[in-house]
C-alpha cells in the first residue's frame, strides 16, 4: 500500500528543519549506510548521525511522524529503525534497490520519504516505487511523506538540477502484513468519515469493501 500524506510538518517545523539542514555541513558520502547490491547504487549525500545539528533533526522528525494521526494510521508504528537525512545533489540518484530486512536489529516492514524540498526546487529526483500494479513515480510538496512496504523495490531518479532533500527513515509495525494493515487503514478512514457525516455512501462503500476483503482472506 502506497500512502502520500501532506502537510505532516507545518510551516513554522519546516522551516525551522530546513534552516538548521542549510547551516550544517556534516555530510557524507551516502554509500556508507547501505548494503549489499545497494551500495554499488546508491550516489547522495546522508547527513553524519553523531552531528548534533543531525541528531537534533531526527528526533523533531520522528515526534513529528509520531504525533500524526494518519501516519499512525496507516503504518501503526511498532519502533523507528533508522532515520536518515539524505541530499541529492546534481547528477545524484539511487538505482533500483530493496531495503534490508532488518536494520540496527530492527524488523522493516514500512519505509517511508519524508520531502523537505518543494518539487520546483530540483528537477529530476523523483522516488519511483515498484508494486505489482506498476510503477508511481512520486515527488510531493516539502512537508509531505510518502509511505510504502519495505518489501517494493524502488529508485530515485537522477537529479538534473537544483537539490533535492529528503528524510528517509524505516520502521516496524504492529501489523506485520501490507494486506492487512490496508484493511485496518481504510477502516479506519471508514470510521472517520462517518463519525463526520453520518450516513456518508463512500464511507459505507468503504467499509463493505474492507468486509469483502475480510471474507476472502479467512473463507476456506
Amino acid at each position: 500500500m502506497l500512502t502520500c500524506i501532506e502537510g505532516l510538518l507545518d510551516a513554522p517545523t519546516l522551516d525551522a528543519v530546513r534552516e538548521q539542514l542549510a547551516t550544517s555541513d556534516s555530510f557524507a558520502p551516502g554509500e556508507a549506510t547501505a548494503a549489499g547490491r545497494a551500495r554499488a547504487v546508491k550516489h547522495n549525500l546522508q547527513g553524519i548521525g553523531a552531528d548534533a545539528t543531525i541528531r537534533g533533526v531526527t528526533r523533531l522528525l520522528e515526534k513529528q511522524l509520531l504525533a500524526h494521526p494518519v501516519f499512525r494510521a496507516a503504518t501503526r508504528p511498532r519502533q523507528f529503525a533508522r532515520l536518515l537525512i539524505s541530499r541529492y545533489d546534481r547528477g545524484m540518484g539511487y538505482g533500483t534497490h530493496i531495503d534490508a530486512p532488518a536494520i540496527d536489529g530492527v524488523r522493516t516492514d514500512v519505509s517511508f520519504t519524508l520531502f523537505l524540498s518543494e518539487p520546483g526546487e530540483y528537477e529530476g529526483g523523483e522516488l519511483v516505487i515498484e508494486s505489482g500494479a506498476g510503477e508511481d513515480a512520486v515527488k510531493l510538496p516539502a512537508g509531505a511523506v510518502v509511505c510504502y512496504p519495505s518489501s517494493y523495490l524502488h529508485r530515485v531518479e537522477a537529479v538534473r538540477s537544483g537539490s533535492r532533500l529528503v528524510a528517509v527513515g524505516w520502521l516496524q509495525s504492529e501489523v506485520r502484513s501490507s494486506e492487512q494493515r490496508k484493511l485496518l487503514f481504510a477502516l479506519d478512514s471508514a470510521l472517520a468519515r462517518l463519525q463526520e457525516h453520518p450516513g456518508d455512501p463512500g464511507a459505507l462503500d468503504e467499509l463493505a469493501n474492507v468486509r469483502a476483503n475480510l471474507q476472502r482472506m479467512w473463507m476456506d
